[in-house]
């Protein structure tokens, strides 16, 4: 197989997969995540984040703007602004989105779509944040689509 249709192939296969641009992080806690200045407006990490959230993970996609946001609250309470309000049950995206996410993401989403709990919105920017508190993993969900 001579170079230009191996480079031929290569191109159409990588435009063909549906590559996309996923980027995640992880922190102790949130001075951790503050120090790294990602907190706050227009950061991938809410201004509402508990100040005793740990084991923070936070993945999101470039090309959607779609953000999932894993913590656990070390006190077993999440406390949430008053301007977040009691919503129904989202909308979630199906496997197939989910498949570019990492491993955390797609256990939140897996949980967060069976969870028969109270969820909350809370807005940020010009999109509302849906979360989630799974007490029985005493961990907290948190997705948005900007």
């Amino acid at each position: 197989m001579n170079t230009r249709k191996l480079f031929l192939m290569v191109t159409l296969a990588l435009a063909l997969s549906g590559c996309s641009e996923v980027a995640s992080t992880q922190y102790a806690d949130r001075n951790q995540a503050v120090s790294r200045q990602a907190v706050g407006e227009s950061k991938w990490l809410p201004e509402w984040l508990p100040e005793d959230a740990v084991n923070i993970q936070e993945t999101h996609d470039m090309d959607t703007n779609e953000s999932w946001l894993v913590f656990r609250p070390t006190s077993g309470i999440l406390t949430l602004p008053e301007d977040c309000t009691l919503a129904s049950r989202p909308e979630m995206p199906d496997a197939r989105v989910m498949r570019r996410f990492p491993q955390f993401a797609r256990s939140a989403w897996s949980r967060a779509s069976n969870y028969a709990g109270k969820f909350y919105l809370c807005p940020e920017g010009n999109a509302g944040r849906w979360v989630v508190h799974d007490e029985d993993l005493d961990l907290v969900y948190s997705r948005v689509k900007f």
